[in-house]
């Protein structure tokens, strides 16, 4: 295997797992139902932004399958906790959890830019 694909066969294992991580088209899931409601739209808007952020960073090659490995298992943390805390209320996240999501996200955040730019 030549040096330049071996960098490419991981990149696209770093990518597919960003991309596994992603909405399953056809699957319901129980918490659909609230996805509009405005707290919980501001949040998944920022999980996508962030999931497109990690995909560049593994398609321009600034992040490794490392990194972008422990970005996918932080981002996956937040939607669980987002998951639990919707089906907790009813479909809905109160305004204390979308602020706590939030700070969780910019944290985050921080770290895919930190690891783009190490």
């Amino acid at each position: 295997m030549r040096a330049g694909s071996s960098k490419t066969w991981i990149a696209g294992i770093a990518m597919a797992a960003v991309l596994g991580i992603g909405i399953m088209p056809g699957r319901a899931r129980a918490e659909d139902f609230a996805q509009k409601h405005p707290r919980r739209a501001q949040v998944n808007h920022r999980e996508r932004h962030q999931q497109n952020r990690i995909a560049n960073g593994v398609k321009s090659g600034r992040l490794n399958a490392g990194e972008a490995a422990n970005l996918e298992s932080q981002e996956a943390g937040l939607k669980a906790q987002e998951r639990a805390e919707v089906k907790a209320n009813g479909g809905h996240l109160t305004k204390g959890e979308q602020q706590q999501l939030n700070q969780e996200e910019n944290g985050l955040s921080h770290q895919i830019y930190n690891d783009k730019h190490n």
